[in-house]
């Protein structure tokens, strides 16, 4: 059969794939690493849920844009001459997204529930400074124990075991937002399903697509959403770097933070104005489990820390803006570099002789090399930093073998301490010193090494009772010293954050605090 004109014009415009409309033009659309297991705030940790949930849920303090803490729930607070007793007032217009009031005893709910081990929710050491929390998240005292309590609907008292400078800078972390009492004695684990779930953020939970997006909707019970410029937010959970990025080009995504990390220069050079830089106050380091030999032998900690070449790491490898890391505090915390130690002060040639020194004490060397597997995520710039990892062990006559594992699956490992060594980051639930001794202090759920020195821990307790910062300051930068001569973990750089930030967006900062909807604009929006 022939085909007329009109025919093969048409048979042609079949062909032609159609743009599908972006339904979503007129919102903020972010992109996210991973499907979410849930919106429960006291059930959820890692990187990829700190943006919805400072979206969805607020606590009593916030960080504005630039990192400064800023009242929220709370409309101020007074602190003891001792330092151990907080009474915080509550804002009158403060509600829940259904419109009911929140009360000083919705933060007492939400405390008990977080710490109480029948719960099984995982932020429950962001609490810990707080009388009897430790106690209650072990089993050991009732959850009715806990040192707060409400002075009267709009008064909140919050008592600590002893003084702890960092504890309103702990109180910014979504964990610690409250949860509505109300509706979960009400619909149990049902309460975050969307036409369910009540919030007390910025937004409020609308839609849920699985493997496809969340929606979130302004709240128009927040107590300050007449500054809410922005309507709806959408988050699409796009695991591959590769898609992520081909969905921001298409002009599907206005932020993403999961970049392929090859593509890092390309994009650097390309769109100079969209790819942002956020300075770290995270720790890329690799964890060594210290219960098992050899490597509770700290010459052979200390011989694997020698072997790498930070500066190669970052300057080569990463080329992000990261800074080789000798000692677990980021720089960026600490808001001073630290006196370099010995080992940083040498060459790489010197470091790599020192190491072998130290494995032939340990008993290794060439004929019998120290072997071990080294476990990190299946993620390119995980894979790369193994592989170089791998290489400068290697020049220390140590061999090692890669595996990967899933994140979920790693980090169960780390918990389990069912491994030799492993790649892991770490980011500060607060802007303080202390939030990266939890890597290293005895019985922290975040320490997956295993190391535990009593006088180390008796040492960050004595600092908790430092009023002075300055004093305080030298104190501490004095334990990281000690602590880091028994190489418990191995820091290799203090991690930056990538993100392109579409120029439809106004607003954002390069600062470390968490990227809120509520602080954000879209160009041309009305």
């Amino acid at each position: 059969m022939q085909l007329t004109s009109i025919q093969w014009i048409f048979a042609a415009l079949l062909l032609v794939p159609l743009a599908a409309p972006d339904l979503h033009a007129g919102a903020l659309r972010r992109g996210t690493n991973d499907e979410l297991p849930t919106f429960d705030p006291q059930y959820l940790v890692g990187n990829s849920a700190g943006a919805i949930m400072y979206d969805l849920f607020e606590g009593l303090v916030s960080r504005a844009p630039d990192g400064t803490l800023v009242p929220a729930i709370a409309e101020g607070w007074s602190i003891s001459e001792d330092g151990t007793a907080y009474v915080f007032r509550l804002k009158e217009n403060a509600k829940w997204s259904d419109g009911k009031s929140i009360t000083a005893e919705d933060f007492v709910y939400s405390f008990k529930r977080m710490l109480d081990p029948q719960s099984g929710t995982r932020g429950a050491s962001a609490l810990f400074p707080v009388r009897n929390a430790t106690a209650i998240a072990r089993g050991e005292k009732p959850v009715d124990s806990l040192g707060a309590r409400a002075l009267d609907p709009r008064a909140l008292e919050i008592t600590l075991e002893g003084p702890a400078p960092y504890f309103i800078g702990l109180l910014a972390s979504y964990s610690n937002a409250p949860v509505p009492a109300h509706v979960i004695e009400k619909h149990g684990r049902k309460w975050t399903q969307p036409g369910i779930m009540v919030s007390n953020g910025a937004y409020m939970l609308g839609k849920v697509v699985t493997n496809t997006y969340y929606q979130l909707v302004k709240n128009p019970h927040y107590h300050s959403a007449d500054t809410v410029s922005i309507a709806e937010v959408f988050y699409y959970p796009v695991p591959s770097p590769a898609t992520s990025l081909k969905r921001y080009l298409a002009g599907e995504l206005d932020v993403i933070l999961n970049i392929p990390f090859n593509q890092y220069g390309n994009i650097r050079k390309t769109r100079p104005e969209e790819f942002r830089i956020a300075p770290g106050i995270g720790l890329g380091y690799l964890s060594i489990n210290n219960t098992l030999p050899p490597f509770d032998d700290i010459r052979v900690r200390k011989a694997l820390s020698l072997s790498i070449d930070r500066n190669v790491i970052v300057e080569k490898l990463l080329k992000t803006g990261e800074e080789p890391a000798w000692s677990v505090v980021p720089t960026a915390v600490w808001k001073s570099p630290a006196q370099p130690g010995a080992y940083s002060r040498m060459t790489q040639a010197q470091r790599l002789a020192e190491a072998r020194r130290l494995l032939n004490e340990a008993g290794f060397n060439k004929g019998n090399p120290l072997r071990f597997t080294f476990l990190f995520s299946p993620v390119e710039r995980d894979r790369r930093l193994a592989v170089a990892y791998r290489a400068m062990w290697k020049q220390a006559d140590v061999e090692a073998e890669l595996e990967t594992a899933g994140m979920r699956a790693l980090m169960k490992k780390a918990a389990d301490r069912e491994y030799q060594v492993m790649r892991l980051a770490y980011y500060a639930i607060f802007y303080d010193p202390v939030s990266f001794f939890e890597l290293i202090r005895g019985g922290s759920f975040r320490n997956y090494s295993g190391y535990s020195n009593a006088d180390i821990n008796r040492r960050l307790a004595i600092a908790d009772t430092i009023r002075s910062e300055p004093e305080r300051t030298a104190y501490l930068r004095e334990i990281e010293r000690r602590v880091m001569e028994d190489v418990p973990v191995i820091p290799s750089h203090y991690q930056s954050r990538a993100f392109l930030v579409s120029k439809r967006i106004r607003g954002w900062t390069n600062s470390t605090a968490p990227k809120m909807a509520k602080d954000l604009e879209l160009a041309g929006a009305p």
